[in-house]
């Protein structure tokens, strides 16, 4: 699927603009997400996935492409790592506007 395909469906509510990270890394995943969990990276012109080193820097590239709100999801083995008892497997999901 092409950025422009990625980002009008994200615009128009079929996809949630989502950014990844995982716990101890600095690369946030930048892309869109369907109602059944699936995951679509956006890709520069020479198909590199777009990534942020930071949440700020995926909020401005976001922002850059005419989208102010997503989901930012984190994710974390430590659970895993220390068997805790919530039901959360790892991962916090939070709405941002931008």
């Amino acid at each position: 699927m092409t950025q422009e395909a990625l980002l009008s469906l994200m615009k128009r509510g079929v996809l949630t603009p989502t950014i990844i990270n995982t716990a101890d890394s600095t690369c946030y995943l930048i892309g869109g997400e369907d109602n059944k969990g699936n995951f679509y990276h956006l890709k520069d012109t020479h198909h590199h996935s777009i990534t942020g080193q930071s949440l700020h820097e995926a909020e401005e590239k976001l922002s850059q492409l005419g989208i102010h709100q997503a989901v930012f999801e984190m994710v974390t083995p430590y659970d895993e790592m220390i068997g805790s008892s919530d039901n959360t497997g790892g991962k916090v999901r939070f709405n941002i506007t931008f």
